[in-house]
């Protein structure tokens, strides 16, 4: 039976190549764009199974087009645990990095088209 997919975006505003779509029975999420072909490359890749294709997809279309929300269960610890948190932490650097707007895509002639 065929998977009922919805077309989430693309990357392109030319080809629609990368592109992201959707299952909307399981929410899996399927890509398809350029593969991988370099040999150097491929050895690089970590858990490539048989029968699996590497392609190349530009961060911004994962950004742009992805899901943002999932359904998680929260993982609930006892006190003890939490305590301990604190006693086995160490030290790292955190940055936020944020951005006013993300729009990659008001470069490309298809959204000019609509624009003033």
């Amino acid at each position: 039976m065929a998977r009922r997919l919805w077309f989430n975006g693309t990357g392109s505003g030319n080809d629609g190549c990368p592109a992201l779509h959707e299952d909307l029975d399981t929410g899996e999420v399927i890509v398809h764009g350029p593969p991988l072909t370099d040999p150097g490359d491929i050895t690089q890749l970590r858990h490539l199974g048989e029968g699996e294709v590497p392609i190349i997809v530009p961060r911004e279309l994962l950004v742009d087009w992805g899901p943002k929300d999932m359904t998680r269960k929260a993982k609930i610890i006892d006190l003890d645990a939490f305590g301990e948190l604190f006693t086995t932490f160490e030290h790292t650097a955190w940055r936020l990095e944020t951005r006013r707007r993300y729009a990659s895509d008001e470069v490309t002639d298809t959204y000019a088209q609509f624009g003033p």
